[in-house]
């Protein structure tokens, strides 16, 4: 994991991964008092960090 951050998407967290000099993210539904956070899915490979930061925007604080 090279980083991890909350999306836009209410509840969903992306942690991010490197191989091979592409970028992929896990994204998770986060954990609530009932419910672990679980896998929602994994996208597809981007180029760049930044590319994945551009179709799976961070949540502004």
């Amino acid at each position: 994991m090279i980083e991890r951050y909350a999306l836009l998407e209410k509840n969903r967290t992306m942690v991010a991964f490197e191989k091979d000099g592409k970028y992929y993210g896990h994204i998770l539904k986060d954990a609530t008092d009932k419910k672990p956070a679980m896998i929602v899915f994994e996208t597809a490979k981007f180029n760049s960090l930044d590319a994945l930061k551009v179709e799976f925007p961070p949540l502004l604080e």
